[in-house]
């Protein structure tokens, strides 16, 4: 990907030398999306002012996405949810906010949602019957990871009698490299019993976990770990890492964290790297609104 000029990102107030290219085009983009929509900014472009953005919601697409996030912001202390204020209102930046513009209208919709997962995993889904939002069934419960890991999204399906779900980590601008080595190994510590536990050799290579439990791998581990501990409450279940197409960092640590599963089958490792832009491309095709035509505008660069 070739990041944007100088020129272009001073002009959308959005130049941010830290950024990675394609963190940099995100930025640029959700700058240009505000613009567009004529929302006040903060700080850099792609930021809403706090009050405006609580007040309007105007992170959020549509009417059932803002009555679903006040909800989950709402329910977060007592669920244990990682939501947090005031970015989730006010930094269009953000994975979390995709999560619910993306799959927020599904969960009100389950046949959509059942059309779209078919589309996405044909021989897989027979009915979608839930989709949640920052869910884990057993959060700092050491009988699935013991730590605060959750999936962004969390659906729930059956197919040919048999109940099964996705959990599901969608990144954005990410590169991965966002935990420090010092926190990553003090989470490895403090849970090494149920991580190691967990990283058994029906999923990984031999000495894989002196790997995979490092920068920029370990999140993915962690959350593949938790899809693998969700397995004993239902009959079968995956893992779905989503993350754009040009997101080349991500795309780097899918790449090398597959080189430490012991199989290259999605079937067997449970593992299922996806890219957003099929993900949205997908919802377009199968259900042409203008809350699609916006998802696809605002974060796949279209406008």
């Amino acid at each position: 990907m070739t990041r944007p000029s100088k020129e272009e990102q001073i002009k959308f107030n959005v130049h941010y030398t830290l950024d990675t290219d394609y963190a940099a085009f995100a930025r640029l983009l959700q700058s240009k999306w505000r613009d567009k929509k004529g929302y006040p900014e903060l700080k850099l472009g792609n930021f809403l002012e706090i009050e405006f953005a609580k007040t309007s919601k105007a992170n959020y697409l549509t009417d059932n996405i803002k009555e679903l996030i006040t909800i989950a912001v709402a329910n977060a202390k007592k669920d244990g949810a990682m939501i947090s204020e005031p970015r989730i209102w006010n930094n269009l930046l953000s994975s979390q906010p995709l999560c619910f513009n993306l799959f927020g209208e599904l969960h009100y919709d389950l046949e959509l949602a059942t059309t779209f997962f078919q589309n996405l995993f044909p021989t897989r889904i027979e009915k979608v019957t839930s989709i949640r939002f920052e869910y884990s069934a057993g959060r700092q419960n050491i009988e699935y990871t013991g730590d605060r890991s959750a999936f962004d999204v969390f659906v729930e399906y059956t197919n040919n009698n048999k109940k099964g779900f996705i959990g599901i980590e969608v990144k954005y601008s990410e590169s991965l490299r966002e935990e420090s080595k010092e926190n990553a190994n003090n989470t490895f510590n403090k849970h090494q019993k149920e991580y190691t536990r967990l990283t058994t050799d029906k999923y990984f290579k031999p000495n894989a976990l002196e790997n995979v439990k490092q920068v920029p791998l370990s999140q993915i581990w962690r959350d593949h770990l938790l899809s693998i501990a969700h397995l004993k409450d239902y009959d079968e279940g995956f893992f779905v890492f989503l993350f754009p197409k040009e997101n080349t960092h991500c795309q780097n640590g899918i790449n090398e964290y597959i080189k430490h599963l012991n199989s290259e089958n999605e079937e067997l490792t449970g593992f299922y790297p996806r890219h957003l832009d099929d993900f949205i491309r997908t919802l377009r095709n199968i259900h042409n609104t203008e809350w699609t035509k916006e998802l696809e505008e605002r974060y796949l660069g279209t406008l």
